[in-house]
């Protein structure tokens, strides 16, 4: 009894000071934040002769903070889509799964590992992000939306930033070869609302080879002045053998924003792209577009990744009707029509409701 009764008396001893050893605190654990947002359209196509309402895609997003220097961001999107064979589709996918880290006490340096959108360019993946419904042929065909792999960004002033990019090809979940494409970015913040970047890709993207390796360069610019006017441009230049020959294309495309009331404003778009060899699009020619895009919209975003266009101080709204009338053209019949034959002229247009939650 006599041993027992010091024995527990020593575990309790023990327990008082490992517990005074541990550090004791109220804060409540970070939760996760969930957001996304849905998109719904109707479309019309002048040279298809066809019109279609759709529920085109619902995405859920989750945030968690972890510390001040460790997050995790994660997307899944639910996509509906016309198919090949004009059945409807619905693809599920990640679209976003980024590991984000600051190294303590450097906190220049970040790394950040996963699916994330290809840093370069004006344009994004997600409706919210961009200014106009449609995606220009630049960014469809010129270079990549997205990268898997790892980013390492240096910011080396409060002007200026550098990232290194090791990753699978482009767009590729699962890469296709043994390589990898490597980037070297560089972003100039000369002043409040105006932001310059260059950026340059190179890697293997051919399937189950490494040979005949890509080459992009890619510049792009944010410019805002005032609350009113939002500018956005990309240029991209590519090359790669092909054939025993190289390819190259030579694209760029312009997006300027108008608010014009507190909840109306107007979007213009006009690009090119240059593909002589076909490379890109399948057939030599030199495409043309220009869109138009007046804008209601209602309520601002709440806080997060879908909350404000990057390099600039305008808020996402939560609500946003945008109707669209888009004209394209070719140097080469390339637009598919209803008699099953190809034209040089493309007439589109597109209702599309953008819902943040």
């Amino acid at each position: 009894m006599r041993t027992a009764l010091c024995c527990a008396l020593l575990s309790l001893a023990a327990g008082a000071a490992g517990a005074q050893e541990r550090e004791v605190t109220f804060e409540a654990p970070k939760p996760v934040a969930v957001t996304g947002f849905a998109v719904g359209l109707f479309s019309w196509d002048r040279e298809q002769a066809a019109n279609s309402a759709l529920a085109s895609k619902l995405a859920v997003s989750l945030f968690r903070a972890w510390s001040d220097n460790l997050y995790l961001f994660g997307q899944l999107t639910t996509r509906v889509a016309p198919g090949d064979s004009g059945a409807t589709t619905t693809e599920i996918e990640v679209d976003n799964l980024i590991v984000s880290w600051t190294p303590p006490g450097a906190s220049a340096l970040n790394v950040s590992f996963g699916r994330f959108d290809a840093p370069l360019g004006f344009e994004r993946d997600d409706e919210p992000l961009n200014l106009i419904p449609t995606n220009s042929f630049n960014f469809e065909l010129a270079r990549p939306a997205k990268l898997t792999g790892l980013v390492a960004r240096y910011t080396l002033s409060p002007r200026l930033a550098a990232a290194l990019i090791a990753a699978n090809g482009w767009d590729a979940a699962i890469d296709n070869n043994s390589g990898k494409t490597g980037g070297l970015r560089l972003e100039w913040l000369p002043a409040e609302g105006a932001a310059f970047g260059a950026t340059a890709l190179y890697g293997p993207e051919g399937a189950a080879t490494n040979a005949n390796p890509r080459t992009l360069v890619t510049a792009d610019a944010t410019v805002q002045r005032g609350s009113h006017l939002i500018v956005g441009g990309e240029l991209n230049r590519g090359r790669q053998r092909a054939g025993g020959a190289i390819a190259t294309w030579t694209g760029g495309a312009v997006t300027a924003f108008w608010r014009l009331g507190r909840s109306t404003g107007l979007t213009v778009r006009g690009e090119v792209l240059d593909d002589p060899d076909g490379f890109t699009t399948g057939t030599p020619q030199t495409l043309r577009s220009l869109t138009v895009s007046p804008w209601y919209f209602y309520r601002e975003a709440q806080e997060g990744i879908f909350s404000a266009i990057e390099h600039t101080s305008f808020r996402l709204p939560a609500f946003a009707l945008r109707p669209a009338l888009r004209f394209d053209h070719s140097t080469a019949a390339f637009f598919a029509d209803h008699t099953g034959g190809f034209t040089r002229t493309h007439v589109s247009a597109v209702v599309e409701l953008v819902y943040l939650f």
